[in-house]
């Protein structure tokens, strides 16, 4: 490479990383200070606040550099900036969810560790090489350790981090296994041009692509929690302090699919949909999808334990997301599969994300005169003796069982409908069929969802349940569960940035299989023009 070029690409990287940097740099000074610096959890919490912010104005100030993508290790693309702005936003909600959760003595810590998986979420929607991506997705989990162990010693947490960190030791083997075989298949790491010689280059032994997505889709199968690598959430959430249960019911989810995204569908739905291992990638996830909404769903109907139902219902919604990486993978005949799945994953991620963090708020806002509210029992009668709480937790519960005009009814339909317009050949009914065990799952979800609301507002209340969380917590749910309801009427600045973020995952420059380029490969010896997804919008 011309050196100064290198020295451009290099100046930009930094540049771009701005943002993480000042997160990590914030968060080492948190932890290297707290043995010589003795501050009460609140103070180090506003220090963990002040850190996101400073992050914020970072990422604004370098939002108009463009590096080279066949060059930058990190891009700063509209999804790349639609993430990182997401992961800083939702960051500050569960700081609010958690500023009085750790001990005063390990609370720096705690906060260290959680900006370190705000930075590691933040790496993953710019990264565009693959050790990249893969240090992203590390500094997610490693520092997730450590907030299972730090919020409260005891034999329970002790159990569910030890269960994390082994599942996950494994899941991040067979994600690096898939890693390999996929920089194996060209010999080059960076995402952009690895997914420009797939669709150029005619791989020896298809069978190495098909590893590669075998062993990706595994290892962030794990992360998002779909089957058959969601055993570890309903046991983790419930040992977990309601707050870490919040964090991985949205951070890894969120990360695991802009990874796939990322990486899979980049790489090999520009591949076109008449390719076999298109065809067996589309396959896989379809039964993925299929098997994820229904395990939730059906496990979620049985449970009376809140966070273990909270944590079935965050597997059926992966298995809702996994509907959207299918019709990415698919691409369609017109070339359009990978930008309508790309887009409803991003949409339905923010709706998904500021849902679930508005219930699981409310959760650990409430308290009865001995415990924390546990049981969907605990919360009968709610409405009489708690109102603002019963409205926000019924908002954030009907907006996941996707009652209209909430955002998450628009996260569902916006799901479903990239499923129907990506199916314009009979080849592709698949996706249809998937679309509409959606819907059924949908309404199966429904149910536990008003189960809960039933209770608070047309039974008697068992016993006195309290708001304790104090103004961040209710300022984080407020915010949720204003947002859930306003963006539910307006959602034009969701879908304009999913739209932009769609775009750029899937690449202006990289050609999209038309109704010509398919022909083409079936008639080799003719010619036909070539179009871009980017130049359909």
């Amino acid at each position: 490479m011309n050196p100064e070029l290198a020295y451009e690409t290099v100046t930009q990287t930094l540049k771009i990383l701005a943002p993480e940097l000042v997160l990590l740099a914030v968060s080492i000074a948190m932890m290297t200070l707290s043995p010589f610096v003795q501050l009460t959890r609140q103070a180090w919490c506003a220090v963990a606040a002040g850190g996101l912010v400073a992050s914020l104005v970072a990422l604004l100030l370098v939002a108009g550099i463009r590096p080279d993508p066949y060059s930058a290790i990190a891009l700063n693309d509209s999804l790349g900036f639609y993430g990182r702005l997401v992961a800083i936003l939702t960051g500050l909600v569960l700081l609010g969810l958690a500023h009085r959760e750790p001990p005063h003595d390990r609370s720096a810590e705690f906060f260290g560790a959680f900006l370190m998986i705000d930075a590691g979420a933040m790496i993953v929607s710019t990264a565009n090489e693959l050790v990249f991506l893969f240090v992203g997705l590390e500094l997610v989990s490693i520092p997730t350790y450590l907030l299972l162990y730090l919020s409260r010693r005891s034999t329970t947490t002790q159990e569910t981090a030890t269960k994390y960190f082994y599942l996950s030791i494994f899941s991040s083997g067979l994600l690096l296994f898939g890693l390999a075989y996929l920089y194996g298949m060209t010999g080059v790491s960076n995402l952009k041009a690895v997914a420009e010689l797939s669709w150029k280059l005619s791989v020896p032994n298809p069978q190495l692509g098909l590893i590669a997505v075998v062993f990706v889709v595994a290892g962030l199968s794990f992360r998002v929690a779909a089957v058959p690598f969601h055993f570890y959430a309903p046991d983790v959430y419930q040992g977990s302090p309601t707050v870490i249960a919040a964090l991985l019911s949205w951070v890894p989810k969120g990360v695991g699919f802009v990874a796939m995204v990322r990486v899979l569908t980049s790489v090999f739905a520009v591949k076109g949909p008449l390719d076999p291992l298109v065809e067996k990638a589309v396959l896989l996830c379809w039964f993925i999808a299929a098997a994820t909404m229904i395990v939730g769903n059906t496990m979620a109907l049985l449970q009376n334990d809140l966070k273990r139902l909270l944590a079935y219902s965050s597997i059926a919604h992966a298995g809702y997301l996994m509907i959207g990486a299918t019709v990415a993978f698919s691409n369609g005949p017109n070339g359009g599969g990978a930008y309508y799945g790309s887009e409803g994953i991003f949409f339905y991620l923010v709706a998904y994300a500021l849902m679930t963090l508005g219930a699981f708020g409310t959760i650990l806002a409430l308290r009865t005169p001995t415990r924390p509210v546990e049981t969907v029992e605990d919360l009968d009668g709610l409405s009489a003796t708690q109102p603002l709480p019963a409205l926000g937790l019924a908002i954030c519960l009907l907006s996941l069982s996707g009652i209209p005009p909430l955002l998450g009814f628009l996260g569902k339909f916006t799901i479903f409908a990239s499923a129907f317009a990506a199916n314009t050949d009979q080849g592709f009914g698949m996706l249809v069929g998937l679309a509409i065990l959606g819907v059924l799952n949908s309404a199966v979800g429904a149910y536990y969802y008003l189960r809960i609301v039933v209770g608070m507002y047309l039974k008697p209340s068992r016993q006195k349940v309290e708001a304790t969380g104090g103004w961040p917590v209710a300022a984080a749910v407020g915010a949720c569960v204003t947002l859930t309801l306003v963006l539910g009427f307006y959602p034009l600045p969701i879908a304009r940035a999913s739209r932009e973020a769609a775009v750029a995952a899937v690449g202006r420059d990289i050609p999209a299989p038309t109704s010509d380029r398919i022909a083409a490969e079936r008639a080799p010896a003719e010619s036909a023009p070539v179009t871009s997804v980017g130049a359909r919008d």
